[in-house]
Formats: structure tokens, C-alpha cells, sequence
């Protein structure tokens, strides 16, 4: 009767715990999904603060942009067909024409329009140019800027578009291409106004910058405790809780590098001009590039720990990896932290990873390895004692005792020989009367005493 009754009583007991750890693991893998969900817009948050919203970062962007071949050559198609459009090019070329010449004005100028392209693409080359396109990048941009923040009242959403003008550059290429500068200053003001967001969407993008820059921070340091709290709940799988949170830290770098590429193509895509569709094709590229770097540092940190928990897993892998390194994890301290700080330092420069330029993940990605390779290393000299690398300190004394023996015996065997050439010229010199008997003798003994040195 009694074993009956503490049988039926371990039975609730069981599957109560059986329920508990169940509902611990679910709770684990929300963690991560929400903190990956979380961890994806942050990364947008750090393209929008840094490259976005950042106007150094947009100006030195915008100078890699006008130097690309492509984009010159849409630019330069942009400009002429403004220059055409606003100035009566024919009429232009009819005064400079003589009066038998002037019927050819028409045809001359739909014929130097192609022509007249390549020309403005090597004009955007100048210095002078490109000293303007930064001036008027800055100043579009951080006219943006001040909008997006609500910092001015001057181009609020409700006076109109944020635009970039390079009416300015028009001129200058006009004016090069021939064109009297009286011409060129007569051309509407409104010549050469590229939008960049119109007036009726730049409330909904003011809202949302707003929210960024209120959660960022926020957001953050959530994405570190939930992924912290699902490791803690996981009792006796934290191991692989780790190694899932650094997969799922890969794939959210993986989703941003896709959703990249698609956003480029997409861009590409409305673009019905093959021209300027390969320009801003590569002008999201570069706008974009903060992303992509980003994307990379995610999946470099997620490797990393990936790396790092199936090494101490308990795979028969992971085991005979660590066998096979353990003499060298159980070198000599000195040694063993030498060579890991030559190594981590030839990856850094020779892997190309956006990990290892910025400054803070750098420090944190050697803080992570240097913890990582000590509990390695603790853990092989726990699980192989016996593993070292084999050096016979006597034989190696031996092997440079040796070494050291032939090469002194070479260098006296040198020094002899030149002696005896010494003498040999000597002898040679009083055969043929040039030393005297006392001077030959002299420098003899001279000679023989200091090879007895």
C-alpha cells in the first residue's frame, strides 16, 4: 500500500518537472528569435546614425561615387540633357557660325551631343568640380539631417523637397564646353535640382528617426541580457544555447547581406535607363557599404563563438581537435601566449573582416578569443596532461655546441690561409729585389707573430 502511494506521488513530481523543462526551453528559443529579430534592427540603426544620418560619412561616400566610371557617365548624360534642354545650343552655335555657315547650326548641335558627354565626363574629373560636388553634398545633407531631427525649421516637411543642387557644376561644365558664361547665367535656377526625399515623406521619415535615436541604446543592451538570460535558463544545455545563439547571430548577418543585394537590384530594377540604372545600382552599393560591413561583424562574431562551443564540445571532432592541439596549448605560458598573439595577429592583417577595423569590436573580439583560448587551453591541460611537444634540451646544446665548432674551425682555416698567401706575396716581392733581407725579415716575424695571436 505504501509503494503504491509514493509511486503515484513521483509520477505528478515527474511530469511536473518534465512540464518545467519544457517550458524552460521554449523560453529559451523565444530569447533568441526575439533578441535576433531585435539584433536585425540594430544593425539598421547603426547603418541609419553612422552613414545615413552621418554627414562626413555621406560626403566622403558621395566623393567615391563621383569618381566610379559609371556614375560620371549618367551624370554627364543628366548635365547635357539639362544644358540642352535649358540653353538654345543652336542658336549659340548660329552666332558663333559665319553667315554662309549658319544653316549647319541645327545639325551641329544635335550632332555634338554624344560628343559632348564624353567631354563632360572627363570635366567631372577636375578638381574644380569635385571641390563643388563635395560642397553641395554637404550642404544637401546636412540640410536632410537638420530636417530628419527636427533641429530647423528651414526646409521642414512643410516648405517642400530636400534637394542637391549642382546647378553650379552646370555652369562650370557649359562654360567649358564652350557655352559664353552670359548664356550659362541665364538658366532658370531650377536647372539641375536632383530630389532627394520629397516633402510628403519626409514626416513619416522624421518619425522614425525620431524612434531610433530614442531606442537604439535601449535596444542594444536588451539584445545582451535576453541573449544572456536564455544561456542562464538553459541548465545543463548552455553550451549549445551558446553555439545557437552565435548561429543565429550568423544568419542575422546573412539575412542583411541578402536584403542588401536585393534592395541594390531592386533599385537597379526601376530604373528603366541602362545608364543610370549601373549608376545608382552602385551608388546604393556604396550608401550601403556601412551594412554590409555590418553584416560581416555579425557573422565574424557568430563564427567565432560557433567556433568556440563545438571545440569544447563533446563530439569525437571536437575531441581529436583537441588532442591533436593539446602540445601545443600545453606549451610553456610565455610561449604558448607569444605564439597566440603572433597568430591573431598575422589574421588581423591578413583577413579582411569588417571586425577588425572598427575600434570597440576589435577590443572586444580579442578580449572574447583571449578567454576563449584559456579556457582551451585550461581544459587541455585538465583532459591531457601527458601532451607536450618533445624537446631534447640536451640535444639541441649538442647540435649548437657543434655548429658553433665548425664554424670557428672554418673561419681559422680562413685566417690560415690567408696567412700563407701573405707569406707566399712576401717571398715573391724579395725574389724580385723589392724588400730588402731586414725588411723581408721584419715583416715576417711581424706577420707570424700576429697569427700566433
Amino acid at each position: 500500500m505504501t509503494s503504491t502511494s509514493s509511486g503515484s506521488e513521483k509520477e505528478p513530481a515527474a511530469a511536473k518537472k518534465n512540464s518545467a523543462g519544457r517550458g524552460r526551453r521554449i523560453g529559451v528559443v523565444l530569447l533568441i528569435l526575439m533578441a535576433s529579430v531585435l539584433l536585425f534592427g540594430t544593425a539598421a540603426d547603426v547603418w541609419v546614425k553612422r552613414q545615413v544620418l552621418s554627414t562626413p560619412k555621406w560626403v566622403a561616400a558621395s566623393d567615391k561615387i563621383l569618381a566610379d566610371p559609371k556614375v560620371q557617365a549618367a551624370l554627364a548624360t543628366y548635365i547635357v540633357d539639362e544644358i540642352y534642354s535649358s540653353v538654345d545650343v543652336r542658336a549659340v552655335l548660329a552666332d558663333e557660325l559665319p553667315d554662309s555657315l549658319k544653316g549647319l547650326a541645327a545639325p551641329l548641335a544635335a550632332g555634338l551631343e554624344a560628343p559632348a558627354s564624353t567631354a563632360v565626363e572627363r570635366i567631372l574629373s577636375t578638381d574644380r568640380v569635385k571641390k563643388v560636388w563635395h560642397t553641395v553634398n554637404e550642404k544637401a545633407h546636412q540640410a536632410l539631417v537638420n530636417v530628419l531631427e527636427d533641429k530647423t525649421r528651414i526646409g521642414s516637411t512643410k516648405d517642400g523637397n530636400v534637394t542637391l543642387d549642382i546647378g553650379e557644376i552646370i555652369r562650370i561644365v557649359g562654360t567649358d564646353l564652350g557655352i559664353p558664361s552670359s548664356v550659362m547665367d541665364k538658366i532658370p535656377a531650377s536647372v539641375g535640382q536632383i530630389t532627394i526625399f520629397e516633402s510628403s515623406s519626409l514626416a513619416s521619415i522624421q518619425t522614425a528617426v525620431k524612434i531610433v535615436n530614442i531606442l537604439g541604446p535601449i535596444l542594444f543592451v536588451l539584445i545582451v541580457v535576453m541573449y544572456l538570460l536564455a544561456v542562464w535558463l538553459a541548465r545543463g544545455r548552455r553550451r549549445l544555447t551558446l553555439r545557437n545563439v552565435g548561429w543565429s547571430v550568423i544568419v542575422v548577418g546573412l539575412i542583411l547581406t541578402t536584403m542588401r543585394r536585393i534592395s541594390g537590384n531592386y533599385v537597379a530594377s526601376i530604373i528603366t535607363d541602362p545608364q543610370y540604372s549601373l549608376a545608382g545600382k552602385f551608388i546604393f552599393g556604396v550608401l550601403s557599404e556601412l551594412l554590409f560591413n555590418t553584416a560581416w561583424l555579425l557573422i565574424t562574431w557568430g563564427a567565432v563563438i560557433v567556433l568556440g562551443m563545438v571545440l569544447i564540445g563533446p563530439s569525437r571532432i571536437a575531441t581529436w581537435a583537441r588532442r591533436s592541439l593539446a602540445p601545443l596549448f600545453n606549451a610553456d605560458q610565455i610561449v604558448f601566449w607569444a605564439g597566440a598573439f603572433v597568430l591573431y595577429v598575422l589574421v588581423l592583417l591578413v583577413v579582411p573582416s569588417p571586425a577588425f577595423r572598427t575600434q570597440w569590436s576589435l577590443i572586444a573580439l580579442t578580449v572574447i578569443v583571449g578567454f576563449g583560448l584559456d579556457v582551451l587551453r585550461r581544459r587541455s591541460l585538465r583532459e591531457f596532461p601527458d601532451a607536450h611537444i618533445d624537446v631534447d634540451s640536451s640535444r639541441l646544446r649538442n647540435s649548437a655546441s657543434t655548429a658553433w665548432a665548425g664554424m670557428a674551425s672554418r673561419l681559422k682555416h680562413d685566417d690560415s690561409g690567408s696567412q700563407v698567401d701573405q707569406l707566399k706575396q712576401l717571398s715573391e716581392l724579395h725574389a724580385s729585389g723589392a724588400l730588402s733581407d731586414g725588411e723581408f725579415a721584419a715583416a715576417k716575424a711581424k706577420l707570424l707573430g700576429a697569427g700566433s695571436v
